[in-house]
Formats: structure tokens, C-alpha cells, sequence
């Protein structure tokens, strides 16, 4: 293109120093040409651009990060001239269109269309725009190229995939992946040494029969509520520092992760409480799929803009003085505070594993992570290339 330009500039000169020179029609005829021909081919390219008509659709604009879904993609040209040299650039960061170059060239008469239909697949979670993100526009003398916008893109929204885990290798040793109601945050009805007077419909099981013989009227024991052990999870939403694509990697893994262990308890029938901050603290209780589903799609929305950090939310729930609690932890960052908020959890009788999603593999990270393992807190790291699963399902040794 740049010796086209040179040609062209060249002619220009050559054609006016001629008609300086010689004058005539035919000199002047030749100087006006060169002067009209970069005129006409920048007309061009904007004509074609105006004039052309791209279409494109997905079977479905709400897709799960990683699945393939049909996409078609259709350039018409509905005009009387031909289009030549016009290139469609497809956005490439965050998704991939299967049997497809990142460019696709097209020369079309008229009338003329070319159809495309593939699958794409989304790579991220989160809302954004997928398919063609511009076209660019050659003129037939190759002078010009000018690159336009497409004016309506595709946005999808893209939900984090649901890991499924046959075994909970992270889980402590006392609980028993193969009956997990054994960590269950629902209460249990207990009878208490406390009484009262018999009402119509209480259970034979409740009366009291001592305090019965002894003051002559039926009398009932009283019921307490027993809260059984439970799983908690946290979710560190703090704003992630670091390159472009590895926050992505980050915070998709820190939702997947959590998503992957609620789902195993869910489906068991176990419920579960995920505790975060964003935009104030919030506390979403998993004790049905409804329940995890509802979640499920919130987590699209989910930003990583948090003012808290997970060790306050952990001391925050250690204020409770719970025992025999199972508390999970996902974060980007493994600090002095975490490691503090997690000895307490475990000086208090509950287990604790921290899930560490980041590749730093610093003499600090590793001193951290020694320390916390003597302590008998469970560590485990999740690097960009790890897949979740393996991390999840692997036994504690």
C-alpha cells in the first residue's frame, strides 16, 4: 500500500510538472486524473463501507464459559458495483470462533453474499461483546484502508462454568464425602431438661412421666434447637493486581472454585452459607438447587471492586464461637492476617482450607503457606494452568 501511495504522489508530480512544461489538453487531462483517482478511491471506501450489510446471531446470547453455541455471520453486497478488499476483523480476547482466521477477506459483486456458520465459545466470565468488532475498507488502487467500528455487536453474558466433583478431597478427614449431612447447618430438634404442661397434640414421646407422677398433671419436656456443623465458604472480592488476562484467570477460578464446592454439597443434599463482600457484606444460604441456581446467575454480576478483606470476614464469623465448622477460603492473596484469621478458626475447633488462587511462588508465599500447614491449616494452591477438579478432588495427605 505505502508503494501505491509513492506511485500515486509521484504521478501527481510528474503529470503537473508536465502540463507546467507543455500545456494542452492532454497534459492537463493527465494532471487532473491523478489528482481525481485518490479523490475517487477515498469516495470509494467510504461508499462500500455505507453501503455494505453485515448480519450476525448466536443461538443463544446467555451461554455457560466454555461451551460451544451456533454463530452465523452473513456480508451482503445489495448495491450495482462490485466491493472488493473488504476485510472483517473478529474480536479474538475473549472468545474463540471455531474453523475461522481472526481476519476473513471478502470481494463481492453484485449481489453477491458470503454466509458464514460455525460455533463460538466464550473463554471468560462476565458480560461482553463477542463476533466482528470491525470492518476495514480497501479502495480497488490499494491507496486506502480505513478501518470502521461495527456499530452493533453482539454482547453476551457468560456464566462461570459449574465444575462437577465426584469427591471433596480438600474436605477435613471426619467428614465423610460418602454421607456429607454430616456437616449440615440445618438445626436439630433436641429434648431439653426444661419443662411445661401438656398441650393437645405433643407427642407421648415428650411427656415427662416422673413430673407427671410427681405433680399430678400431664407435663412436657421442652425442645431446644441444636445447630448442627456447617460449611461456609468465603470469597475474596478484593480488587486483584496483576496483568490483564491473569485477573481474569483469577477471578474466574475464585468463582468457579466456589461454585464447584456449594454445587457438591448441594447435590447431596448438604446445605451451605458463601460469605463476600461487595457492595456491603453478603451472606447467600445454599440449602436447595433453587437456591444454588439463583446464585449461580448472580455470579455473572459479580465484581471484584471489595473493600474488605477475607481475613475480617473470617474473624467476623469467629465471633460466633462456633466448633466443628468447616470453613473454606478463596482468595488471590495469602497474608499475615489470613494466616492469623485461620490459626483462630482452627484454635477454636473448626477446620479451615484455604484455596490460594495465583501463581506467586515468592519465598514470602512459600514461608507463609509452610507455616500455616504446621499450624493445621490445609493449603492449597490453584495456579493459571490448574484445573480446579484436580486441586478439589486430590485427598489430603
Amino acid at each position: 500500500m505505502k508503494i501505491n501511495r509513492l506511485i500515486c504522489v509521484v504521478a501527481i508530480a510528474l503529470s503537473s510538472v508536465f502540463a507546467s512544461y507543455y500545456g494542452g489538453n492532454i497534459s492537463y487531462a493527465l494532471f487532473y486524473l491523478t489528482i481525481l483517482t485518490p479523490i475517487i478511491a477515498f469516495l470509494y471506501t467510504i461508499y462500500v463501507y455505507i453501503r455494505f450489510k453485515l448480519y450476525q446471531s448466536m443461538e443463544s446470547y446467555l451461554v455457560v464459559k466454555g461451551d460451544w453455541t451456533i454463530y452465523s455471520f452473513i456480508i451482503a453486497n445489495e448495491d450495482y458495483i462490485t466491493f472488493r478488499n473488504v476485510k472483517v476483523n473478529f474480536l479474538s480476547d475473549k472468545s474463540t470462533i471455531e474453523s475461522t482466521h481472526q481476519i476473513a477477506e471478502y470481494s463481492l459483486l453484485p449481489s453477491e453474499s458470503e454466509r458464514l456458520e460455525t460455533r463460538i465459545k466464550c473463554n471468560y466470565r462476565g458480560e461482553y461483546y463477542v463476533g466482528v468488532d470491525s470492518i476495514e475498507v480497501t479502495d480497488f488502487l490499494y491507496l486506502f484502508s480505513i478501518t470502521y467500528p461495527v456499530g452493533t455487536k453482539l454482547k453476551v453474558v457468560v456464566l462461570p462454568r459449574i465444575v462437577t466433583l465426584e469427591q471433596l478431597g480438600i474436605a477435613p478427614p471426619q467428614n465423610d464425602v460418602k454421607n456429607p449431612m454430616r456437616f449440615s447447618n440445618t438445626a436439630e430438634d433436641e429434648l431439653d431438661t426444661e419443662i411445661r404442661k401438656y398441650n393437645i397434640g405433643d407427642s407421648r414421646k415428650r411427656i415427662h412421666w416422673k413430673a407427671t407422677a410427681r405433680m399430678n398433671e400431664l407435663i412436657s419436656r421442652k425442645y431446644q434447637h441444636i445447630p448442627k456443623s456447617q460449611i461456609v465458604l468465603f470469597m475474596d472480592l478484593m480488587k486483584i493486581k496483576d496483568d490483564d488476562l491473569n485477573v481474569v484467570i483469577a477471578e474466574d477460578k475464585i468463582i468457579e472454585s466456589v461454585l464447584a464446592i456449594a454445587n457438591f454439597y448441594a447435590l447431596r443434599g448438604t446445605p451451605s452459607q458463601i460469605i463476600y463482600e461487595m457492595d456491603g457484606k453478603k451472606v447467600v444460604s445454599i440449602a436447595t438447587r433453587e437456591d444454588f441456581n439463583a446464585f449461580y446467575k448472580a455470579c455473572v454480576s459479580i465484581h471484584f471492586q471489595g473493600t474488605i478483606p477475607v481475613s475480617d470476614l473470617i474473624k467476623e464469623r469467629i465471633l460466633r464461637r462456633e466448633e466443628g465448622m468447616f470453613y473454606v477460603a478463596a482468595t488471590h492473596f495469602l497474608t499475615k492476617e489470613v494466616y492469623l484469621a485461620a490459626l483462630q478458626a482452627v484454635s477454636n475447633g473448626n477446620r479451615i482450607s484455604i484455596l490460594l488462587i495465583s501463581n506467586d511462588i515468592s519465598e514470602n508465599t512459600k514461608e507463609i503457606i509452610s507455616s500455616m500447614k504446621l499450624s493445621g491449616i490445609d493449603v492449597h494452591q490453584i495456579m493459571a494452568e490448574d484445573e480446579i477438579v484436580d486441586i478439589l478432588s486430590k485427598e489430603i495427605i
